[in-house]
């Protein structure tokens, strides 16, 4: 019986349909946000799968630094109901204060036996730094009171010479 294991499993492999759903796991963008920058999560994927824009959904949910963004959608694993576009779709997620954080992307969908299942499509973690530096402040020169009385006698001083100048 387990003879032809090999040759069994050949025959299988040439018989399996390539798999066509997929999510490619979520990322962030901006991929380095600052502290109020808005960020979103795109999803690259489809074919089989789609996120369906309910009422609702998606739900963006925070305990503490832990985000869960939950999308509602499809999956869809006979080939011939496979239709949907390839791409990658973007939502708002929201914008955060300085600090580290980790985005949990689910998808809710409804099962061949007619259930809600909840799939991970992946987690991102991020760090929100607190935005650009301030600008480098420059000492400006300024006069205090006996630097201006100085000026104030030089021009005086000045003054004086070209008018005696001109006299004579």
């Amino acid at each position: 019986m387990f003879k032809h294991r090999g040759a069994l499993m050949m025959i299988l492999a040439l018989l399996a349909q390539p798999a066509r759903a997929f999510f490619d796991p979520p990322y962030i963008t901006p991929a380095q946000p600052i502290a109020g920058e808005p960020i979103s999560v795109n999803i690259p994927g489809c074919i089989c799968d789609a996120i369906i824009g309910l009422p609702g959904y998606p739900q963006v949910t925070q305990e503490g630094n832990a985000i869960t963004i939950l999308f509602f959608g499809v999956r869809n694993f006979d080939p011939e109901a496979c239709y949907y576009a390839v791409g990658a779709a973007a939502f708002p997620v929201g914008s955060y204060v300085p600090g580290s954080y980790t985005l949990n992307v689910k998808l809710r969908y409804i099962g061949g036996t007619g259930i809600f299942l909840v799939d991970t499509l992946g987690v991102v973690p991020f760090t929100v730094t607190g935005g650009a530096p301030p600008p480098a402040s420059v000492p400006t020169p300024t006069l205090d009171i006996p630097g201006l009385s100085l000026l104030l006698l030089a021009l005086a001083g000045i003054a004086t010479c070209c008018l005696y100048s001109r006299r004579t």
